[in-house]
């Protein structure tokens, strides 16, 4: 595994991360929302809105920099990179990224040249997550490890979820759980061992009153751990 970079051993790796429902300047605007939530404690938010222009997301991303520790642009905007240096990706190794095989190391290997903070990667298999983290990643979600409409992956049970965790904490990596995350499926996460999760329905689907109350039930779990 490559050596962290100076951004990644400054602060540590998020527990709770939120990934945005890809709707902002369309159905709604998320920065209300996200500002109270950082001031709140959310400790990281990816933001997967692919339709924004450079200027948008640029203004979107400094806008929340400031209330959240640490913003992360998934690289389905194209330029991800230029704006941040936290930036997330579609796994490799799996449908959706790049081409599979060797090619999935060399990209990864790319890519973490290219990135300058935390680099994450979206993961449908424990040996995803693995090489992931070997490659370079500092994180990488695992889904779906509860049942979900959206993942059209196989379910990853929580032993292999928890087993996954296991083998990748003596490499500075972290993986999260994601799809269908509660606060309950989070302090049971924790709990068995397992790092954390990532969240995005829980949140967005409810009004701005009750997303606030929803997040302060995930942070009051991590408060205890």
């Amino acid at each position: 595994r490559p050596p962290m970079s100076a951004a990644t051993r400054t602060r540590a790796l998020p527990r709770l991360l939120l990934v945005s429902p890809g709707t902002h300047l369309r159905s709604q605007d998320i920065r209300p929302l996200y500002k109270k939530m950082g001031d709140m404690g959310m400790p990281a938010v990816c933001l997967r809105e692919p339709h924004l222009s450079d200027e948008e997301m640029r203004e979107l991303y400094d806008d929340l920099r400031s209330h959240i520790p640490t913003v992360v642009i998934h690289s389905k905007h194209k330029s991800a990179f230029d704006i941040s240096a936290d930036v997330h990706i579609a796994s490799p190794f799996s449908r959706g990224g790049a081409p599979m095989g060797w090619a999935a190391f060399e990209r990864i290997a790319e890519l973490r040249r290219r990135c300058k903070g935390l680099l994450g990667i979206s993961c449908h298999t424990p040996s995803e997550v693995k090489h992931s983290i070997d490659g370079g990643a500092d994180y990488a979600t695992l889904s779906p490890v509860w049942e979900s409409s959206k993942k059209s992956f196989p379910l990853v049970s929580m032993d292999d979820y928890v087993a996954t965790c296991e083998k990748i904490s003596d490499k500075d990596g972290l993986c999260l759980a994601q799809a269908g995350g509660t606060p309950e499926r989070l302090e049971s996460v924790l709990a068995a061992g397992g790092h954390g999760i990532a969240i995005a329905g829980d949140i967005h689907s409810r009004s701005e009153e009750d997303a606030l109350k929803r997040l302060d039930e995930y942070l009051e779990v991590l408060n205890q751990y």
